[in-house]
């Protein structure tokens, strides 16, 4: 059962579903509203890395040195055909920040997500899996800041619960309520490029950072047409 299916089983007086919309002009859950046959699929990680290079992040998810290479989207996807439990993660660069794009199931994220962001930095993973559920965790200097499942952003844990308030009300949600959000990967996605400043693009799609070009930059992980630096990594954690 999906976690907003359970809470409402548990509470069918007090919740109410919502559908979050942008409040202002930054970044909202449109812009990552993907299809589950979109560029990656319907299980996916995407962590944002702040103060680490590529080669930092990939060794930092348990990468080895001599896996470390450029990897094509033809050979993620013929590699997920294998059914191998190990999982492909390429990454790209855009300013201070690194982003990690993971197909594959990791078994925990926060020690992931709190080991990169050691020694003054930042970190931040949004995970889309129905299976083994969804997940936000945002980390600052090696300690778990604010963690939730998107779609209860009401139960935030963490060091730092309400740091994330501004930023989740420019998103249409209100931290205090009770409320069950629907596109609450999209919005999880959304709340990252704010926090980073970096909008992903999806060159499928052609979707832009055109209208966010004075506090977001681009950044295209989606692009099947060339390779990126990657590793073939198994589960550290």
């Amino acid at each position: 059962m999906h976690v907003h299916e359970a809470y409402i089983a548990a509470n069918p007086d007090v919740y109410e579903v919502v559908r979050v919309f942008a409040q202002d002009s930054g970044a909202g859950p449109g812009v990552y509203d993907w299809s589950e046959d979109g560029p990656l699929g319907p299980t996916y990680t995407i962590a944002f890395v702040r103060g680490l290079d590529e080669r930092e992040v990939l060794h930092g998810l348990g990468a080895e040195a001599q896996d470390i290479r450029l990897v094509s989207d033809e050979e993620v996807t013929d590699y997920r055909m294998t059914g191998i439990s190990e999982e492909i993660v390429r990454v790209a660069r855009a300013g201070d920040w690194t982003v990690a794009e993971c197909k594959g199931r990791r078994g925990n994220w926060r020690e992931s997500v709190e080991f990169l962001s050691q020694d003054g930095g930042e970190a931040i993973v949004v995970q889309r899996d129905g299976t083994a559920g969804d997940s936000f965790i945002h980390a600052v200097d090696g300690r778990a800041a604010t963690s939730f499942t998107p779609s209860c952003p009401f139960d935030r844990q963490g060091s730092a619960p309400d740091g994330l308030n501004e930023h989740l009300r420019a998103l249409g949600i209100d931290p205090a309520a009770g409320d069950i959000i629907d596109n609450a990967v999209p919005a999880a996605l959304a709340l990252a490029s704010r926090i980073s400043g970096i909008v992903i693009t999806d060159t499928v799609d052609n979707v832009g950072p055109e209208a966010f070009a004075h506090e977001f930059r681009g950044l295209v992980i989606l692009d099947p047409e060339s390779p990126r630096l990657g590793a073939v990594i198994s589960s550290r954690w």
